[in-house]
């Protein structure tokens, strides 16, 4: 269930229909009404129009649902879907995780290094996330730097476990990119329903935990992250 940018065919392969709809259609009123002779030529032109359409509606489909920067759902797509997620795990009784990740010292890896860096730190975070899911996971860009991924059925544990696995790949796979600037991110996790049963008071938790976390990183000594 992962979201990926990437413009879809639905709206083409309806439009390649509509307009193959629309040449028989002109083909056979020709054929019943030979005086309309002239209407052979716009069969042409139908299948290219109606593509075009469709690839137009994928397009603006696709704009609206994901984060033109990362490729992945934009907060309105990944709050729909949490919605639907919350739900189904109403009704099937089963839980429902979420990770909240913050950027650690983003505006300094913008003040330091640009904001094209800065750009670079989203999408490898992004990237990172999207490799490190499994296949019912959603992730999606809150806002900023700020991401959140649903684990549908997952328990604290599980989410735990895939926070940790995120945190070593995106540590790993960054060094170095941004000089003395380690990339690194917090996590905060909440679940369904023990720790809320609203999307506002789910995420709402899971972001406060996220900042403890930070908090505690930062009292222990760990250099690379500071409260922003």
């Amino acid at each position: 269930m992962k979201f990926v940018q990437k413009i879809g065919i639905t709206g083409r392969l309806y439009g390649a229909l509509i307009g193959l709809f629309m040449s028989v259609i002109c083909i056979t009123i020709c054929y019943l009404f030979p005086i309309w002779w002239c209407l052979y030529w716009l069969p042409i032109l139908y299948i290219p129009i109606g593509f075009w359409i469709g690839y137009t509606y994928d397009r603006i489909n696709s704009l609206a649902n994901f984060d033109c920067l990362t490729g992945i759902a934009n907060r309105g797509l990944l709050m729909r879907t949490l919605s639907r997620c919350l739900n189904k795990a109403a009704i099937s009784g089963t839980p429902l995780s979420i990770i909240f990740i913050d950027i650690d010292n983003f505006k300094q890896i913008n003040d330091i290094h640009g904001h094209v860096h800065g750009d670079l730190a989203l999408k490898i975070v992004a990237r990172e996330i999207k490799a490190n899911l499994r296949s019912t996971d959603i992730v999606g860009r809150f806002g900023g730097d700020e991401f959140v991924i649903i684990c549908p059925g997952a328990s604290r544990i599980q989410s735990e476990a895939i926070a940790k696995r995120i945190k070593k790949s995106i540590e790993y796979n960054a060094f170095g990119t941004f000089g003395n600037s380690k990339l690194s991110i917090s996590t905060g996790i909440s679940v369904y329903p023990e720790d809320g049963s609203t999307i506002d008071k789910l995420i709402s938790f899971a972001d406060k935990v996220m900042y403890r976390n930070k908090e505690k990183r930062c009292v222990a000594g760990d250099v690379s992250v500071k409260l922003q």
